[in-house]
């Protein structure tokens, strides 16, 4: 993935060794469902984000998501110490490179909020995220009949629409770019599925 500016600059490199806190599983398991997701690094750069979603056990309100936390590096002037975040203010959105596409929708997250609230089981209360839904064509396919291989995806900060528990919040003010704290990736859909 990159994010855009004058030039491209990534924010993760897939490839390269991942330190805790790593990407971490924010299922429906969270209420009872039964939908699972993770994501893995591979070599060159790229990561699978696969997994099933379930849609029955919490009748239809299933989702699957990966989140990535900010966390602090001293090497990247992009992270600050103490709560972490991520100053993307500079860009003008998300350029996501896809490597294989399975036709299916999927939605990318920011939040540039956390409540800092655990509930009694230790889980960290909901929050709002800003959320854009993109959709990927099959490897393979293209609308003017040639065959590729891959996709390029854009998601300018304009296309995130800001909700709460998968229903749009109208109240929410605008996304602070300069305080992002976490990015993810969801899956919902309205059928069983299983992806990657």
């Amino acid at each position: 993935m990159t994010f855009l500016a004058k030039a491209p600059e990534p924010l993760f490199l897939f490839g390269r060794p991942w330190l805790p806190p790593p990407w971490h599983a924010s299922d429906d398991r969270v209420r009872g469902g039964c939908s699972r997701s993770s994501l893995s690094a591979l070599p060159y750069n790229c990561a699978v984000f696969d997994g099933h979603l379930d849609i029955k056990a919490l009748g239809g309100a299933g989702f699957a998501s990966q989140l990535q936390s900010a966390t602090p590096d001293p090497n990247d002037e992009r992270t600050t110490t103490g709560d972490a975040t991520w100053d993307l203010s500079p860009y003008d959105g998300l350029e996501i490179d896809v490597r294989a596409g399975d036709g299916k929708i999927y939605m990318l997250l920011l939040k540039d909020e956390t409540s800092g609230d655990k509930r009694g089981d230790g889980r960290e209360r909901a929050g709002i995220s800003w959320e854009a839904e993109f959709g990927l064509r099959k490897s393979g396919e293209h609308e003017d009949g040639q065959e590729r291989g891959g996709q390029i995806v854009w998601v300018p900060w304009s296309a995130l629409k800001p909700t709460y528990r998968g229903k749009e919040k109208q109240d929410a003010g605008k996304l602070k770019l300069g305080e992002i704290k976490r990015l993810g990736f969801m899956m919902r859909s309205k059928e069983i599925s299983v992806w990657n």
